[in-house]
Order: C-alpha cells, then sequence, then structure tokens
C-alpha cells in the first residue's frame, strides 16, 4: 500500500477510536474510568489534528464561498468546545488529578454543557 493510503487508514482509524470514546465518555462510568476514557481521546484528538494538518495550512489560502466560510465557522465551534470541554475537566478532576490539588467539583457543570456542544 503507498503511503498515503497508509495515511488515510491511521486517520479512518483515529476518526473510528474518537467516535466510539466520545459515545463511550455520555455513559454512566465510574468517575476514575470517564478521566481515563478523556485522557485518551485526548491523545486521539491530537493524533486527528496531526493527521489533518493540511487542513490548517489551507485556512488563508484559496476563495471562500458560502460552504467553506460555515464549515470554517463549525471547525472553530467545535475546537473552542474542545478546548473548554478539556480545561474544564482538568479542573474538575476528581480522582486522576487529585493529587495535584486542582479538582473543583463547581466547574462540572461547565465541563458537562461543553461536552454536548462538542
Amino acid at each position: 500500500m503507498n503511503i498515503n493510503g497508509d495515511l488515510m487508514n491511521k486517520k479512518i482509524t483515529v476518526d473510528i477510536l474518537m467516535f466510539i470514546a466520545i459515545i463511550v465518555e455520555f455513559l454512566s462510568l465510574p468517575i476514575l474510568i470517564h478521566e481515563i476514557v478523556g485522557v485518551g481521546l485526548l491523545f486521539l484528538i491530537a493524533l486527528h489534528l496531526k493527521y489533518n494538518k493540511r487542513y490548517f495550512k489551507t485556512i488563508g489560502k484559496g476563495k471562500y464561498n458560502l460552504k467553506r466560510t460555515l464549515n470554517l465557522i463549525i471547525n472553530i465551534g467545535l475546537l473552542a468546545s474542545l478546548l473548554i470541554t478539556i480545561i474544564s475537566g482538568i479542573f474538575s478532576s476528581q480522582k486522576s488529578l487529585k493529587g495535584m490539588k486542582i479538582g473543583n467539583h463547581k466547574i462540572s457543570h461547565i465541563h458537562k454543557s461543553s461536552s454536548y456542544l462538542v
């Protein structure tokens, strides 16, 4: 198989695993398992962004029609929601980051709300 085919297979695999992890995160899991899956999802998101870096290189190039503009707005909103979910998840951690003394139950509603936007 050629390099483009291998990259495409990796991208598809990462996207499928991300989808599964997102679905699993909405199940009733013990807190520690939820946090571990969340960290795994963060890793998968980083891989997804790495495999799709060409998209970021083309943002400033070419003409923007309505469809491309809407796609960019949606992607920016998704990225913002992901960042809010990740940051609030870290600050509301109850188990895995307990030793760092950064856990805060009060912002867990931000974490939950922003995750529904993802």
